[in-house]
């Protein structure tokens, strides 16, 4: 188990705990990642060596490339805002290639290395006390079944949905729509309290392998009409 790692998933939501008091008054934020200046806002925690991100603004449509070479770190931006009035979260995203899961061990001995996905999207809801803080883990995984709900071998404030599965859209992009207060209610069996953070993650360093995705027009804080 990497410790290491553990230390850093801390180290986040405690950085968001602790910074994010200020509501947002731009929602709903949208990204769109079509200008060279768009991570300027965003911060990174390295969790073991760095994934490469850069922002792909020449393209049309403008996007964000995430590659990791046995490698794992995140990209998050501080944002706040209430989910109860504002509970709608969407983006498009696209894997290009999967983490080789094909050597780990069986989901009862081998959880932590399965714990490489080439796209996740966290939205992180922080706390006074670091050990309170949630967060909601959306992510594209090759071989659990979607609707799957689980938490994190990490931490177990941290949920995990998988909300596409398999290489039937490999290379194709998708697009995602969630109901942050939904999902909340459906994991922690309460309501959210306020958004502090939102979070982008491609990795592949349990399983030692590489993983590639691409990230687009991120919107978070609007109502579902």
């Amino acid at each position: 188990m990497s410790f290491k790692k553990i230390f850093i998933v801390l180290a986040i939501l405690t950085t968001v705990t602790l910074t994010a008091t200020v509501f947002a008054l731009d929602i709903p934020k949208l990204f769109n990642f079509k200008n060279k200046g768009s991570l300027d806002s965003w911060q990174e925690k390295i969790f073991k060596d760095q994934v490469l991100y850069t922002v792909e603004a020449d393209h049309h449509e403008g996007y964000l490339s995430a590659k990791s070479d046995q490698s794992c770190s995140g990209l998050f931006y501080k944002i706040k805002f209430n989910p109860r009035e504002f509970p709608m979260i969407s983006w498009k995203w696209k894997v290009l290639e999967f983490p080789d899961k094909s050597k780990t061990a069986t989901a009862s001995d081998g959880w932590i290395e399965k714990d490489d996905y080439p796209a996740r999207v966290y939205v992180i809801f922080p706390s006074m006390l670091f050990t309170n803080t949630k967060s909601i883990e959306y992510v594209w995984d090759e071989t659990t079944e979607e609707g799957t709900y689980m938490s994190s071998p990490y931490f177990k404030n941290i949920k995990i949905i998988v909300i596409e599965s398999g290489k039937d859209n490999l290379n194709k992009w998708v697009y995602e729509e969630r109901n942050i207060n939904d999902d909340y209610m459906q994991l922690f069996g309460k309501k959210p309290p306020n958004v502090g953070a939102i979070a982008i993650m491609t990795d592949a360093d349990n399983t030692a392998s590489s993983a590639e995705a691409l990230y687009a027009e991120m919107k978070v804080g609007y109502k579902n009409e």
